[in-house]
């Protein structure tokens, strides 16, 4: 007479193993089993004013089934097999047919294991072993097994018993690690994917958004399609194209998408979160992944829900959309929607961005400078604005106030490109005093070309003759622009405010120069915090033959920052160490540099001595990498319009803007 055991099941038992508490049984063959083996039960027993789950133990080898009542059988989890597969394992068809055409009665997506011919029965004297199993000891299950294996080596539990006692394992421990350590959960899965309860949705759910977080989308998407292949439950369905488009590439999730099931009228059963597909494919728009089109219903629907919510993140969604798609006017709507929402940081870099667009550099000069210090990106878009209306060869005329505030934040950010648009305004308004310190800090922070070029050109203004020749030399390998200034017979570029006007004579006399034009104090550009560059006396004059010349190992540009320079200024303490010896002088002869086209002075007929390589020939150099600056002024470079006839051209910068390049010109 089998044994029926009243009450809720031990409390060990509920967050062990959840998904193995509930059969739904309706007309159960079990219960017939039950009621016709054991006869009615006795008066104690009598049936609870609630319903309590009862663990039910028959004679002879079968695992335990575990009955509910039909109400809470509509488990989110998973489909109880227990019972099916004990029928199956007894070898008795008829009640196995009756569990298959319940469960599908009752879960219509689901479908029968394929492995219920191959289980075999559990013997009797498993009973103490699933005792354990249902009360979720299984750590004293291990040891009751290893117990038994001691006395008996080649006793093995039963494969059901196994399976289940590993699956159980596996989903206590995934529990243990959820939100803690996605690493740890994959690398628990792939040591043993079998571990895996097909019907454990949420065990799958964690191991497919650690995978699909840590890059293995593939291998992602196969866990999320196992649960729509295998669950009927729409709140299972619609939850797991939640998770699908959080954590994988929208192009697979939308496969997943089209999985839906449509009614008659065409609609799908994820159509109840059509706002969240919507803010997926906007998003995926967004990284540039492929994903469908919002519809124009879906698209309209969602802009509704963004205005009447409070979420400044829905509202700057659909700015950044409509910057994408370049519709300005309508992006610069949505985010002053944003800000007035109390949007971030970001939020005023797109508002800043837009309106750069629309051709309100004032206005979005003003937006980046105030969120400077909550976003690195607003900091170095307020640099970049103003540096292209600096580099000008013809620079308008800016208030002071406005340029000293810039040149702070240039200084406190160490900002090569606000120092040289700084020092290229000095130069073309004729401070070349001044445009030579800026350009000292332009070399030192971003050594390019540009700043390298402007650096030596302003030497060469000043008639710092030495100095000049020994930038020249010091980047004769890098930048032959730099290199060319020595060969040529005049400074090129457009005339400066403060060169003298040619003359012009009048009848029957010859017209006198005129005098040079002082600077407009609007255009003043504040000195840095630098000591002026120390001048010689005397240009001197170079020949051919003392090129290339001697120069020092060290590089006087490379300042370091204010605070570390008042420190190195002061008095090394007794019991320090020493400044380490000066190295012996460099040669005289230049080495071909590897990668480096022909030097402007080898036309001449002088000859550099071969590279380390022993190439004594030309190279080009390698293409640029991808994305780089580098990249840029290469392509700037080889556009028509930078001929040689315009020699000083700067390199346009497109960090912010890649439609359109605003051109800038030093002379």
């Amino acid at each position: 007479m089998p044994e029926v055991l009243t009450g809720l099941p031990p409390a060990r038992l509920r967050p062990a193993a959840p998904c193995l508490l509930v059969l739904a049984l309706a007309a159960s063959p079990a219960a017939a089993q039950v009621d016709a083996r054991s006869g009615p039960p006795p008066q104690s027993s009598a049936a609870p004013t609630r319903a309590e789950p009862r663990i039910v133990y028959g004679d002879g080898p079968r695992a335990p089934a575990i009955l509910a009542d039909p109400a809470t059988s509509r488990t989110n989890d998973m489909v109880d097999e227990s019972a099916l597969r004990y029928y199956a394992a007894q070898k008795q068809t008829a009640r196995m047919k009756a569990e298959i055409a319940r469960l599908k009665r009752l879960y219509p997506g689901w479908n029968e294991p394929p492995d219920l011919d191959a289980l075999q029965p559990s013997p009797p004297e498993e009973a103490p072993l699933w005792d354990l199993f249902t009360a979720g000891r299984f750590d004293d299950l291990r040891a009751a097994i290893a117990a038994r294996r001691s006395i008996d080596a080649a006793w093995q539990p039963s494969e059901e018993l196994a399976r289940k006692l590993r699956r159980a394992e596996f989903r206590s421990r995934i529990t243990a690690l959820t939100g803690k350590d996605a690493t740890a959960v994959i690398d628990l899965y792939r040591a043993d994917p079998g571990a895996l309860d097909p019907l454990d949705v949420q065990s799958i759910w964690t191991v497919a958004d650690a995978l699909g977080d840590s890059g293995s989308g593939d291998e992602a998407f196969e866990l999320y399609k196992s649960i729509l292949d295998g669950s009927a439950d729409s709140g299972v369905r619609l939850a797991t194209i939640q998770k699908a488009m959080a954590h994988l590439r929208m192009a697979q999730a939308e496969r997943l998408i089209e999985m839906g099931h449509r009614s008659a009228n065409g609609t799908s059963e994820f159509d109840a979160i059509r706002l969240d597909i919507t803010r997926a494919r906007i998003a995926a728009f967004l990284h540039e992944e492929s994903a469908e089109t919002p519809t124009p219903a879906d698209f309209a629907a969602f802009q509704t829900v963004a205005r009447k919510s409070g979420d400044p993140s829905q509202t700057s969604l659909l700015g950044w959309y409509a910057y994408k798609r370049r519709q300005f006017r309508e992006a610069l709507e949505w985010f002053k929607q944003a800000i007035a929402r109390n949007g971030d940081a970001m939020v005023a870099h797109g508002l800043a961005l837009t309106l750069r667009q629309l051709d309100m550099a004032r206005e979005a000069e003003e937006v980046a400078y105030a969120w400077r210090d909550r976003f690195v990106g607003n900091e170095l878009l307020y640099i970049d604005i103003l540096e292209q209306k600096l580099t000008l060869p013809r620079p308008p005329a800016i208030e002071p106030a406005r340029i000293a505030r810039y040149a702070q934040v240039v200084t406190a950010s160490t900002s090569g490109e606000g120092a040289q648009g700084l020092a290229w305004y000095a130069y073309n308004s004729c401070q070349f005093d001044t445009a030579l310190e800026w350009f000292q800090r332009a070399v030192a922070w971003m050594p390019s070309e540009g700043t390298v070029f402007g650096y030596a050109l302003t030497l060469q203004r000043l008639k710092r003759q030495r100095p000049f020749l020994e930038v020249v030399n010091r980047y004769d390998g890098l930048f032959p622009k730099v290199v060319d200034l020595v060969f040529r017979e005049t400074t090129g570029g457009s005339p400066l405010p403060c060169d003298p006007a040619p003359p012009t004579p009048g009848p029957g006399r010859h017209g006198a120069p005129a005098a040079r034009a002082e600077t407009p104090p609007a255009n003043r550009v504040p000195r840095p915090d630098l000591p002026p560059a120390a001048a010689d006396a005397k240009p001197l004059a170079v020949q051919r033959n003392e090129f290339p010349l001697a120069v020092s190992m060290e590089n006087a540009l490379r300042y370091p920052p204010p605070g570390l320079a008042r420190a190195l200024a002061e008095p090394v303490p007794a019991g320090t160490y020493i400044k380490e010896p000066a190295t012996q002088a460099p040669p005289l002869v230049a080495r071909r540099v590897p990668g480096a086209g022909p030097m402007p002075y080898e036309r001449f007929g002088y000859a550099l001595l071969p590279d380390y390589r022993g190439v004594d020939k030309p190279e080009l150099l390698t293409p640029p990498a991808a994305g780089t600056l580098w990249q840029d002024q290469q392509a700037e470079r080889q556009r028509p319009e930078n001929s040689e006839a315009k020699r000083f051209q700067m390199p346009a910068r497109s960090a912010y803007d890649t439609s359109a390049s605003t051109e800038r010109t030093t002379p």
